[in-house]
């Protein structure tokens, strides 16, 4: 496992960030589609309920800030797998195709297919790219197997990881590889500024007990690479990242990193919290509003040096 450590700027402390949340956000940056509107955002109708957050145009263009971020984290590669010349690749909760718009670019060659519960994705797309609603839980149904099988970001996505996981190495060609690229919970910090006092570290917990009340653990990405050696799995590499919660870290790159890890959480964090507070922990959308008030102070305070750990594991079913 290998991880970085972060260093404080100290001269960042003097102030935190009191600009209005959007203006931060951006400065930087048929029955299925009847979505369910809900806390004034849009839900996903096809298998209504099996993933909390909105699919509206808020969350689809915070999706693609959060896919710059993956990509920035590891200088600009959309996989860590050494996957070689792939013919068949899969892309799990898809989410609004970015990343396998992307892949599929890379590898003309290969014919990408992105699944998903909405069908936010772009209508004009590489030709080697299909997008197909479905969901990942189901017993899966293709033409083929893959020789390459990524899923990011599936955090609160599964019951069942472990099912999940055998499921992919079961449509994988031999000698093909997965990648899972996901954010590990609760948030942390490493000097104890990121404390139960704090807000945004009860919020951390608050979202990983609704996890376990809904039966979607959010705290899964420490099993990882357990669950795909007992899978099958060999040559299984897990590599962990920092994101910081705002521009608190020194380096430059972490500090950007940070301000952009800063609009995605402000922008992201009514559609991760409204659901699941209300529909697991049984809070008001009123309590839920008052409560997210302090946590974005939180959120944009920079002696707070909280960061998510961000996980990407991969491996390689035998030949």
């Amino acid at each position: 496992m290998a991880s970085q450590d972060l260093e404080v700027d100290e001269y960042a402390s003097d102030s935190a960030y009191t600009g209005n949340d959007d203006s931060i956000y951006t400065s930087i940056a048929s029955s299925i589609r009847s979505y369910r509107h809900e806390h004034g955002r849009t839900y996903h109708a096809f298998k209504d309920g099996a993933y909390f957050m909105p699919n509206d145009e808020k969350e689809n263009d915070r999706l693609d800030m959060q896919h710059a971020m993956f990509v920035k984290t590891i200088d600009g590669k959309l996989q860590l797998a050494p996957i070689g010349e792939v013919h068949n690749v899969l892309d799990i909760g898809t989410g609004t195709g970015i990343w396998a718009v992307d892949f599929a670019d890379q590898h003309p060659s290969a014919q990408v297919t992105g699944t998903d519960l909405s069908p936010i994705q772009p209508q004009f797309v590489p030709l080697n790219l299909t997008f197909l609603v479905d969901d990942a839980e189901d017993e899966w149904v293709f033409d083929n197997k893959f020789d390459f099988i990524h899923a990011r970001m599936m955090c609160g996505s599964f019951a069942d990881w472990p099912k999940f996981i055998q499921r992919t190495f079961d449509w994988l060609e031999p000698g093909g590889y997965v990648e899972i690229q996901d954010i590990g919970m609760p948030f942390k910090s490493d000097d104890d500024t990121l404390n139960p006092d704090t807000a945004l570290w009860k919020w951390s917990d608050m979202l990983i007990r609704s996890g376990e009340v809904i039966g979607r653990p959010l705290n899964h990405c420490g099993h990882l690479t357990k669950w795909m050696e007992d899978a099958g799995f060999v040559d299984v590499v897990e590599v962990v990242k920092k994101w910081p919660q705002n521009p608190w870290a020194k380096d430059p790159e972490m500090k950007e990193l940070g301000l952009w890890n800063m609009a995605n959480m402000l922008e992201g964090i009514h559609g991760l919290s409204m659901r699941p507070f209300v529909g697991a922990l049984g809070m008001t959308p009123d309590e839920v509003e008052v409560f997210l008030t302090d946590v974005r102070k939180d959120v944009k305070n920079p002696r707070i040096h909280s960061y998510w750990v961000m996980y990407y594991v991969y491996g390689r079913r035998p030949a």
